[in-house]
């Protein structure tokens, strides 16, 4: 999609690597033009080596905000001036909003989560959270869930940044975690097991494997409801076999838009331009399959 730049458009970058495989920059974009804002959504790969110099320029640009992903999501909290109470807590950021100079920090990644579980009828006070995958993502989800209310966490992971986690969870929220290994495969399983919703936050799954799985489908006979961070491709081998055994279902499709539209309302003020985004990301899978 080309934009039009003028000396009024509004820069936002998305600061990261690799950003070759992105859908951000497109989505973005055709929510700004859906909205008559005239900004331009765009990569730059850096990593974190540089990042305070590229930070610290764009406090001084025509930038109303930008965007953080890995592997800068933590690295970015020293050249910022203020954090939004839950990314303080969970100690990442993945969108920044500049205010003449002045960069404070948000997390959008478990709001996007969080909101579309709730449009899927699960409530997180009321629900008993199994977790796999403890990297960004992962983390984002948990902590933005306990906040809205969700009192019971299991956690796992092939290493210790379960046990990091669940410790970092019941820091700021109380006794609500416990966690596991994932090559603890028994005690995995009954965690799976006591949690009504289970959710795949590891990559497991996504393209090109998309063969693959983390989980036996007779260990989902309970019928919990099944999240899926992958959005490519839209239903993963996890939620297929989920589905074949009567669990209700939930891609990572809901979760890319939904915290991208979060973003635009930070940085224009607007609304949040779900449908459009849902559109453009939708546009791109089709692209892909040709």
């Amino acid at each position: 999609m080309f934009v039009p730049i003028s000396v009024d458009t509004k820069l936002i970058p998305l600061l990261g690597m690799p950003l070759r495989q992105s859908f951000s920059a497109r989505m973005q974009n055709a929510a700004y033009k859906s909205i008559g804002f005239d900004g331009c959504y765009f990569p730059i790969e850096i990593t974190n080596e540089h990042l305070g110099n590229v930070v610290n320029a764009l406090r001084w640009m025509n930038v109303p905000g930008f965007a953080v992903t890995k592997p800068n999501k933590v690295e970015i909290l020293k050249y910022l001036d203020e954090l939004d109470d839950l990314a303080k807590k969970m100690g990442a950021v993945n969108t920044v909003v500049n205010n003449s100079g002045t960069l404070k920090g948000y997390n959008t990644d478990g709001e996007g989560c969080v909101s579309d579980l709730k449009q899927n009828g699960v409530d997180p006070a009321n629900n008993t959270f199994f977790n796999l995958g403890c990297g960004g993502a992962g983390k984002a989800v948990c902590f933005t869930l306990a906040h809205h209310g969700a009192k019971n966490f299991y956690v796992c992971d092939i290493n210790e940044s379960a046990e990091k986690l669940a410790e970092e969870l019941n820091s700021n929220f109380g006794p609500i975690a416990k966690s596991c290994r994932y090559s603890e495969k028994e005690k995995m399983l009954k965690m799976v097991n006591a949690s009504t919703v289970v959710m795949n936050m590891s990559g497991i799954g996504m393209y090109p494997n998309t063969n693959e799985t983390w989980i036996d489908k007779t260990e989902l006979n309970h019928k919990p409801v099944c999240l899926d961070a992958t959005y490519n491709p839209l239903k993963p081998q996890f939620l297929i076999e989920a589905e074949e055994m009567g669990c209700k279902i939930i891609n990572g499709l809901g979760m890319l838009v939904n915290q991208g539209a979060l973003q635009v309302r930070l940085w224009t003020g607007h609304p949040e331009p779900y449908e459009i985004m849902t559109a453009e990301v939708n546009e791109i899978l089709k692209e892909m399959e040709v």
